[in-house]
């Protein structure tokens, strides 16, 4: 079996793929620190465990994706060169604008823009583990402002623990507890909680299979997802009904597999939802047995059961 990652089956090359998928990454890293800044703000003010929490990611956004702004905040931060919490506010805000005004320029805001957006906000409410009322309020008043936001089904049970913990207009402990665990199932838990950034973090829910001795190819059902590197999508599908498999075109009660494209960025498979890994996770929340694969991890598993094949 072999992939050729030169070309495309369209004739594009691999190098004007990696750019175009550079940029869209680009984007969402960006939606991302806008979201998160703005999640630090939702409060109205910068709560003393957020601080250290800014700072680390301001660290990590900047290590990343070599960003000024990330890098001038941290230093700033780790000189102590704001006069208060509303200064230091102030200047997030600055950055969040600055921020939004850029990404319009190049485009208007899309629904996947608006997801990215909003689960960086939810990484920032939750950077100091705690869940204020306010911080609840904000979330659940972009839920009522978004119909993009409401209707996603990776949202839903977020959004209906918001609804109940504030119908009484009262969040408790032990509902702001509640919601903390909703929003980690998202975003990973917050700064405060691990000692690390939440850039990069992701559910577990959503962690791919990467080895592929744990891929059972004969009898199970496949679905892929993204443009996938290995090849053209019907040369992959030929391969895995050679081995025993299925393939369908969307996700149901009967596949075992959701096979993720190697071009989704690394650092940001949270943020990239599409209607078929929805539909995954909701299956997986009601509890079938469905697992996302790596596209790398598909393609050796194939490899291992040819070399394991003895002729007859």
């Amino acid at each position: 079996m072999t992939f050729d990652h030169s070309t495309r089956s369209d004739g594009g090359s691999c190098a004007d793929i990696d750019h175009i998928h550079k940029k869209a990454n680009d984007r969402k890293r960006d939606l991302y620190w806008v979201g998160f800044l703005e999640g630090t703000l939702s409060s109205k003010f910068i709560e003393s465990a957020e601080e250290d929490a800014i700072l680390a990611e301001a660290d990590k956004f900047a290590e990343f994706f070599d960003d000024p702004d990330a890098a001038d905040l941290a230093e700033d931060l780790r000189a102590r060169c704001f006069s208060g919490q509303n200064d230091l506010a102030s200047a997030i805000q600055g950055i969040v604008s600055d921020k939004r005004t850029a990404l319009l320029e190049v485009a208007s805001y899309s629904e996947l823009d608006e997801i990215n957006e909003f689960l960086g906000f939810c990484a920032g409410v939750i950077c100091d583990g705690v869940i204020l009322q306010s911080e609840a309020e904000a979330m659940l008043a972009r839920f009522h402002d978004s119909m993009i936001l409401s209707t996603s089904v990776v949202f839903r049970d977020l959004w209906r623990a918001l609804e109940a913990a504030l119908a009484d207009k009262v969040l408790t402990e032990e509902e702001s507890e509640d919601l903390r665990e909703w929003i980690a199932l998202l975003v990973g838990d917050g700064y405060t909680d691990t000692g690390l950034p939440n850039i990069g973090n992701v559910a577990q829910l959503d962690t791919p299979i990467t080895d592929a001795n744990a891929i059972t190819l004969s009898g199970s059902s496949f679905v892929l997802t993204g443009p996938m590197r290995l090849g053209p999508r019907s040369f992959i599908i030929d391969e895995i009904t050679r081995c025993g498999g299925t393939v369908a075109g969307s996700v149901s009660r009967k596949t075992r597999y959701v096979v993720v494209s190697n071009t989704a960025s690394k650092n940001w498979r949270a943020s990239h939802y599409g209607t078929k890994i929805e539909r995954a996770k909701e299956l997986i929340s009601e509890g079938y047995q469905l697992w996302f694969v790596s596209e790398t991890a598909l393609a050796q598993a194939i490899r291992l059961k040819d070399e394991i094949h003895v002729p007859d």
